[in-house]
């Protein structure tokens, strides 16, 4: 009949709408997921040139260090067991004086650009693997004070001891034990060991001399 026939035409006509409405969201759903994959591939493939220059960096980075360390053995070779004494091993570097059970390095030049302030002559000792000196009881210091008697400067040295907190304290995290050695403390203050078999409180961006100690190698 003439109305049943136009129900199914309807439904005919409505079915292909809907495939065709349906065909046009898929295919726009498509090409976003095109689109986004094409990016994320750029992106993979960025992140792998990022990775494979990493991965060049560091194997620079550990060539240079292999190098480095070679070279840094050698030096250390050569600093205590000098060619021209037939390899002949000392308990110090070359240059160095041993006092005790430790190495010390003695700058004794006041001309420019040797002296330097306490950060700055704490970070040149540390560069030659030493560290600006410690002091822990009157018998050392009676040693060391009457070994820089020999090799006065003006100014005096400095040495591994400046104020924390209000307080002296060692660059090993240690107080000074003995306040009769030096002024009381005052902020941005660093220690300088003079040739006077006396020590004196200067501020730390002054620039002096220094001396470096090490442990003594046992040879």
């Amino acid at each position: 009949s003439l109305p049943l026939l136009a129900v199914c035409w309807i439904l005919l006509l409505l079915i292909m709408g809907l495939r065709i409405y349906f065909s046009s969201v898929i295919s726009e759903q498509n090409v976003k997921l095109i689109k986004e994959n094409q990016e994320l591939m750029k992106e993979i493939q960025e992140l792998s040139t990022v990775k494979e220059n990493f991965t060049k960096q560091i194997t620079d980075l550990e060539d240079n260090w292999e190098k480095f360390n070679v070279s840094r053995a050698q030096w250390t070779i050569d600093s205590y067991c000098p060619a021209d004494t037939m390899r002949r091993c000392s308990s110090c570097q070359r240059g160095w004086d041993q006092i005790q059970k430790s190495c010390y390095v003695f700058y004794n030049s006041e001309a420019p650009p040797d002296p330097k302030t306490w950060e700055e002559a704490r970070e040149n000792c540390r560069g030659r693997g030493a560290d600006l000196f410690v002091v822990h009881d009157e018998e050392e210091k009676k040693v060391i004070d009457g070994y820089i008697t020999k090799i006065p400067v003006l100014k005096g040295y400095w040495m591994g001891l400046r104020v924390e907190g209000r307080t002296w304290k060692w660059i090993d995290g240690t107080d000074l034990m003995n306040a009769s050695w030096i002024e009381p403390p005052a902020e941005g203050h660093c220690a300088v060991s003079l040739g006077t078999r006396t020590w004196t409180s200067v501020k730390c961006d002054e620039k002096r001399t220094r001396i470096c100690s090490q442990k003594a190698l046992s040879v």
